[in-house]
Order: C-alpha cells, then sequence, then structure tokens
C-alpha cells in the first residue's frame, strides 16, 4: 500500500503556496517551507532525527544561531528552508511502535543486528529526498541545492548522497550533524574488497587487486547504495565518477554524544574520506545535537567556502 505522504508529490509543496510558514495550520505529515528572504537563490533541503517531525525540528533548526546572533536564513537571505517528515513506520526497537523515521533500524549500540528492517525504509525515504531534490534543482539549478540531516536524517541524508550520480542526482552539498552511514561495515567490504588479502595468501582472492583504482572504489560504493534504493547500477568500467566524489561534505558532532557515538560519525568521515570526497569534519564538546553557536559558524563558514553563499 502506497502511503498518503508518498502520494503527494513533495516538490509541489516545496514551491507552492503561501501558507507554508510556521503560522499556517500545521499538518505534521506535510513538508515546512519557510520561503526565502529575499530572491530565491537556494534550497536548503533539512532532515529531522527519528520520532521527531518537520513541523517540530523545523523551527529549532531555523532558529539556530551564529555567535553574531544571525540564523542562517539572516545569513543567507536567499535560502528557502524545506522540512520534510518521515513517514510513521513501525519501530523494531520500541515493541513495533508507529513512529515518524526515515528507516527503522534495531541498534546503534550494534548497527550490524537486524540490517535487513533498514532496507524498506531507505529505498522509499530516498526516492522521496531525490525527488525533492530533482524537483528544487530545476528551480534555482543543482549547485543550489543543499541537503541537510540531523542524526537519522544525516543517516538517509548520507546514503542519498552516496547514491547520486551525474545525470541523475547532483547537488550542491551536504551538511550531517550527529550521525552517521547506514550499513557502513557493508559498504567498507564491498568498496575495498581487497583489504584483508594477501598478494602471497594461496586462498585469498587478489584478483584484480592490482587493477584496483579510486574511481572504481567510487562507483562499488554508489553501486551498493544505489543496489539498496532499486537504482540501476553504474558500469565498473566507467569513466565518469559518481557525483558525490565532487559533492562537498559537512560532518560534525560531539564528543559526547550518548545517542549516536563519535566513532559511529567517524567511521562515516573516514569512508568518505577514503573515496577522496571534499569532506570537512568537526567534533565539539557537546551532546547529540548541534553546538550552538559553534557548530552554526562553521556550517556558515563551509557554505561560504565550498557552496559560494
Amino acid at each position: 500500500m502506497v502511503s498518503s505522504f508518498r502520494r503527494r508529490t513533495p516538490a509541489a509543496i516545496a514551491s507552492s503556496s503561501p501558507q507554508s510558514s510556521f503560522d499556517a495550520p500545521r499538518d505534521d505529515s506535510k513538508p515546512l517551507i519557510v520561503p526565502s528572504k529575499t530572491t530565491h537563490t537556494h534550497t536548503f533541503i533539512v532532515l529531522h532525527g527519528r520520532g521527531s517531525n518537520a513541523h517540530d525540528f523545523g523551527p529549532k533548526f531555523s532558529s539556530a544561531r551564529t555567535s553574531s546572533g544571525h540564523t542562517l536564513q539572516e545569513c543567507f537571505p536567499g535560502v528557502k528552508l524545506v522540512f520534510l517528515t518521515a513517514k510513521k513506520r513501525r519501530a523494531a526497537l520500541y515493541n513495533r511502535a508507529w513512529i515518524n523515521q526515515w528507516f527503522d533500524n534495531y541498534s546503534l549500540d550494534d548497527p550490524t543486528k537486524r540490517q535487513e528492517i533498514m532496507y524498506d525504509g531507505l529505498r522509499e525515504s530516498s526516492a522521496i529526498i531525490r525527488s525533492l531534490i530533482q524537483e528544487q534543482a530545476a528551480l534555482v539549478g543543482a549547485n543550489n541545492v543543499v541537503l541537510v540531516g540531523l542524526s537519522q536524517g544525516c543517516a538517509i541524508g548520507l546514503h542519498v548522497l552516496l547514491s547520486s550520480h551525474d545525470g541523475s542526482l547532483p547537488f550542491g552539498a551536504f551538511i550531517g550533524m550527529s550521525g552517521w552511514l547506514p550499513l557502513a561495515r557493508d559498504i567498507e567490504a564491498e568498496t575495498w574488497p581487497y583489504d584483508n588479502v594477501e598478494d602471497n595468501d594461496p586462498f585469498g582472492d587478489s584478483e584484480g587487486k592490482d587493477e584496483d583504482t579510486l574511481l572504481k572504489q567510487q562507483l562499488r560504493a554508489a553501486n551498493f547504495a544505489r543496489d539498496i534504493c532499486d537504482i540501476p547500477t553504474l558500469p565498473l568500467d566507467g569513466h565518469l565518477a559518481p557525483s558525490f566524489s565532487e559533492t562537498p561534505v559537512f560532518l560534525g558532532h560531539g564528543t559526547k554524544d550518548d545517542k549516536v557515538r563519535l566513532h559511529m560519525g567517524k567511521q562515516a568521515y573516514g569512508i568518505f574520506e577514503r573515496l577522496q570526497v571534499p569532506i570537512t569534519w568537526k567534533t565539539y564538546e557537546f551532546g547529540h545535537w548541534w553546538k550552538e553557536p559553534e557548530e552554526i559558524d562553521d556550517i556558515v563558514k563551509f557554505l561560504q567556502d565550498k557552496v559560494g553563499l
């Protein structure tokens, strides 16, 4: 059965009505849109954490301030903010209670447990996010669309980023806070299959090790995510790198985060760094959220330096 949330065209809402504001009648299933303060030049698509929704999360993110006391929209008045709400899914960790989540996952202490329950949500949520990115790109240009996520919103955003490819889903930048990369260990094994194979190991499969290249590694990483999303995989003998390889990425994480441990953020950073993605990694003496104003300052600088805002 297709949910009522998926029947809506996200960009039809995101590009339309003047009722899209914090004062509009509340419908938690609908995106929340905060229009730009001046001519619309950029769109930030912002993804909340598990158990939240656009209308709860949107005002908090929109009011986050730099050390000079400015919000992101005051720093960048041409930015429109689009907050999506994840559909309600049964949560295995909470006795199958219905909560807003981009995908189900069983454990963040051991993310490899029951990974199969992630697949449907990763596929369905990625499709919704990709659709909105493409439609916003048609309005302001692909390089002017920025994907932002907190916690599980960061996790689904990284999955979308990894599955992207020139000609189908390029976008300008990714900003993640207190997040992780779903299926990270499997991605590592698929991307670097020769890591634990010695050249003189008679039982190891080292065929192709000498011909392995960064491009093939990037394509294998992209294909892993694309396969989860039911998107056609990319030919490994191709000459065009997936677009994530040139997409600027900012990842911030609290050293005292007790919900998504620091090592999970570091693992995501390590994978993208090894894939030679232009990534910025920052840590803060803080827990699970963004550190204000320090992290907001760093995000502003990232947007200025990497996106040209």
